[in-house]
């Protein structure tokens, strides 16, 4: 991971920005996740630029003409197209809650930086010249895969980085800083809405290792507070960790966190997601036929009567995934092409054709596994 392999200066997405500004000011920067993206080798979808020198009427003015929306003009936020364009800003904490801030404009971009939450979200680019700033040591943390706070007091104010510090830890698989654990360990997110906390879940729901992030949730003691659960009890806890760690591998599905979860720890769904507030999208998801055991190729068969079994959450490992492949059912759902009006003309109505229908099914069921040895799962 080299900074000297980076370079914005002749990029094009950034050339409009540069057609605008550059009678103002050349202070412009990539900043924050964007960053850290692009020195992770990652591919950018959106962009953050942060904007030094300029008065607010004329920024406002350039973002007009440009056709950009603002976002509050308290924040000098600005968005055009996949672009998150502002003034550079501090923040002062006056009051309670994630609103209770006070922004100025900043022209100094340590003094910017410092409001940032980690050490790997604070550094700069610039987008004229290629400047690298790194104030807070976020390219070495990164390198060494650590997440690190930077400043104690300013990460105090705002609670919801403790949740952010969650699902970092499991899209990047990243080693918390100790002194950053300790100090979220001392802080409350009483003060957050299931909103602003739902929107955090859903990203670690996406994470690359859910295992990481699950972790770290019960070391903050935060599994009962946003799940309403404590699992540690659970007979099935280690089972549990153990799913949680290696089903990431096969299945990428958002839905597969709180599918294991639920099913596992016999919770119901409809009273979990009436207090957590959760989308419903995850409920449907979580409603997945669920066989944490040793499964037949009967089972999966009739699976995959309904749905293509790469579909089905539950397909969280390379023996279950062979399976699938075996029966033919991995990436289409099993037809035997059953003749319902052939059946009509022989008498069968309504509950008796669903039943002979169903008969019929688990007869050619047998049949198409008849040569297949069992695999115990």
């Amino acid at each position: 991971m080299q900074t000297s392999k980076i370079s914005l200066k002749n990029k094009k997405d950034f050339d409009f920005l540069r057609q605008i500004l550059a009678p103002y000011t050349k202070r412009v920067y990539l900043v924050g996740g964007s960053v850290r993206d692009l020195l992770l080798g990652k591919k950018l979808s959106d962009f953050d630029i942060e904007i030094y020198d300029l008065k607010f009427e004329v920024f406002d003015n350039l973002m007009q003409n440009l056709g950009a929306n603002g976002v509050g003009k308290s924040f000098f936020v600005y968005k055009y197209k996949n672009f998150d364009i502002s003034l550079a800003r501090y923040e002062n904490k006056i009051s309670v809650g994630h609103k209770g801030f006070k922004t100025f404009i900043c022209n100094d971009e340590k003094q910017a930086a410092l409001r940032r939450d980690f050490s790997i979200n604070s550094m700069m680019i610039n987008i004229f010249n290629d400047e690298f700033l790194d104030f807070y040591g976020g390219f070495e943390d990164l390198k060494d895969k650590i997440l690190r706070h930077i400043n104690s007091d300013r990460f105090k104010e705002d609670s919801l980085r403790v949740l952010r510090a969650i699902h970092f830890v499991s899209r990047f698989e990243l080693k918390l800083d100790q002194s950053t654990l300790s100090l979220m360990k001392s802080m409350d997110i009483k003060d957050l809405s299931l909103d602003r906390i739902n929107a955090e879940l859903y990203k670690f729901f996406e994470a690359k290792n859910l295992f990481l992030g699950f972790l770290l949730l019960q070391e903050l003691n935060l599994e009962e507070k946003i799940f309403y659960f404590n699992s540690t009890a659970h007979k099935n806890y280690s089972l549990f960790k153990s799913l949680l760690k290696n089903s990431r591998k096969f299945v990428f599905d958002d839905g597969l966190f709180l599918y294991i979860y639920l099913n596992l720890f016999d919770i119901n769904q409809k009273d979990f997601f009436k207090k957590t507030k959760i989308k419903k999208y995850f409920l449907k998801k979580s409603l997945q036929f669920f066989y944490k055991d040793e499964i037949s190729y009967e089972k999966l068969c009739e699976l995959a009567l309904s749905m293509k079994l790469k579909q089905w959450l539950g397909l969280w490992n390379e023996k279950r995934i062979n399976m699938a492949k075996e029966l033919s059912c991995y990436d289409k759902k099993l037809d035997f092409k059953i003749n319902s009006y052939e059946l009509m003309k022989e008498g069968f109505y309504g509950k008796d054709l669903a039943y002979k229908i169903k008969e019929i099914q688990r007869e050619k069921i047998k049949q198409k596994c008849a040569n297949l040895t069992k695999i115990m799962i």
